[in-house]
């Protein structure tokens, strides 16, 4: 087994106009993206009128959703009070982008995750969350965090360690699939693998991005 053909931090480019670069990673991001898109408006204009006609009727797909957006809706209320209804769908967004961002893995595309640049984006989200809610909730008061050197360099570090976070755990686990598919045993142990991993990391690293963030922001606002 050799590690030649292991993929290098940079994403590959496909193709260059001007000065532009457009990568692997940037196709997996508007596939993903588009893909999202189009699942939110199948479900809002298909499922939900069908739903709340019919109060009886259940589907994998419907107590699925339930359960994810009742779990937003419980954390957001409990870390950012007032404050849930925005932050709640903010995060679940991301956080399905993050799920599914990974997920895209099982179909032989990189995870827009696995760019750095993907994940300092995700990471100034909640930097500004915290910014901005903290002073909605303390207006001038909030100024007084900053008085001190050491919260302004925390809050500062926020996007950047949680950007660093999100891609270790991702690019890790996209080297270490890549091994898997380079063993002797490449054409039988990624069936069983490949779909038990990627799922479990995308839930996983999904859930810790949301998390740390409404903990950032109750933070913010006690």
């Amino acid at each position: 087994m050799t590690f030649e053909h292991l993929p290098t931090i940079a994403p590959k480019v496909l193709y260059t106009v001007g000065d532009f670069d457009f990568t692997v990673t940037m196709l997996s991001t508007c596939i993903v993206t588009s893909a999202l898109i189009v699942f939110a408006a199948a479900v809002r204009i298909f499922c939900i009128p069908k739903w709340n006609g019919d109060h009886r009727h259940t589907s994998v797909l419907r107590m699925f959703l339930e359960w994810a957006v009742g779990m937003f809706d419980a954390n957001s209320e409990d870390l950012t009070e007032k404050y849930s209804g925005t932050v709640g769908a903010v995060y679940f967004g991301s956080s399905a982008f993050i799920m599914f961002g990974i997920l895209i893995e099982l179909f032989g595309l990189r995870s827009p995750l696995s760019d750095m640049n993907c994940n300092i984006v995700l990471g100034l989200i909640t930097f500004f969350a915290v910014l901005i809610i903290g002073f909605m909730h303390k207006r001038a008061k909030r100024l007084t965090h900053y008085a001190a050197v050491i919260p302004l360099v925390t809050d500062c570090v926020v996007p950047f360690s949680m950007a660093l976070r999100l891609f270790g755990s991702v690019f890790s686990g996209f080297l270490i699939m890549d091994i898997v598919y380079m063993t002797p045993l490449r054409n039988l142990l990624p069936v069983f693998l490949a779909p038990i991993f990627t799922l479990f990391h995308a839930l996983m690293q999904a859930y810790i991005f949301m998390f740390l963030s409404m903990n950032f922001i109750n933070e913010a606002i006690e």
